[in-house]
């Protein structure tokens, strides 16, 4: 199978030849090809599907556009990813999710070179959170949008449920300084009706630490209204249930 490593290798060689046989001119358009990247082979075809969450406006934008346009997503996913690891692209957490007005959310399903994505995910940044930002940057909608209203919510006091500690390590670590903004998100998505209000069940509870977050207190407020009739379920359980869900963490990690 062709992958990008061996078409540059044997671009690279077949530079090397045409120059041998005094066809410099010929040599010149494959060096151009090899500097600019004019070309973008896969390095590994059939990835594992990415399941990119975006506000469902911004994803209806970005898969119209991309029909218009003729443009397939998973390549500017890739390309996304290529920028990232080339520190030519920043995930802001502030643009990619903005503390704002709330908006549904839905799934846009894209399925980026293994490779790339096993790259980005090892930077500690989630490669659905890249694909997400670069996607609506380079679409051009969600906070990236020329109307965008968003204004940021007011982060709320400080909240402190009890987790176990190999449970807490991977949240922090996976949401790298955005659990609260990601606790919101649950807390938005339970009050439109798109998830339903649970408590994590933990397999070991022999090590429970504090886990300090600062969602909204509004928000907050509203999911506790909302909680009121539901037995044993507080909007912090919904929060923490959403972080495990969001970041596949499993509630029995020992480790």
């Amino acid at each position: 199978m062709t992958t990008d490593r061996t078409l540059r290798a044997g671009l690279t060689a077949a530079s090397a030849r045409l120059k041998e046989v005094n066809s410099p001119e010929l040599a010149t358009y494959v060096d151009t090809v090899l500097s600019v990247g004019a070309f973008r082979v896969r390095e590994s075809e059939g990835g594992d599907n990415l399941t990119v969450r975006l506000p469902i406006t911004a994803r209806d934008r970005i898969k119209q556009a991309a029909a218009d346009m003729g443009i397939d997503v998973t390549s500017v996913v890739e390309e996304g990813f290529r920028q990232f690891l080339a520190g030519d692209f920043t995930v802001q957490p502030g643009t990619r999710e903005r503390r704002g007005a709330a908006q549904a959310k839905g799934n846009l399903n894209v399925r980026p070179a293994e490779v790339l994505r096993e790259q980005v995910a090892e930077t500690g940044t989630l490669p659905m959170h890249v694909a997400a930002d670069y996607l609506m940057k380079v679409f051009r909608t969600g906070p990236y949008a020329d109307d965008y209203q968003g204004e940021a919510l007011k982060p709320g006091r400080e909240r402190m449920p009890q987790v176990p500690r190999p449970v807490r390590d991977r949240i922090r670590a996976a949401a790298g300084g955005r659990a609260s903004l990601d606790i919101e998100e649950g807390f938005t998505r339970l009050l439109a009706g798109e998830l339903d209000p649970v408590a994590p069940v933990w397999a070991d509870t022999s090590d429970m630490v504090p886990f300090k977050v600062r969602p909204n207190d509004d928000l907050f407020d509203q999911v506790k209204t909302r909680l009121a009739d539901v037995k044993g379920v507080t909007p912090m359980h919904v929060g923490i249930a959403y972080l495990l869900e969001k970041y596949g963490i499993d509630p029995a990690a020992t480790s």
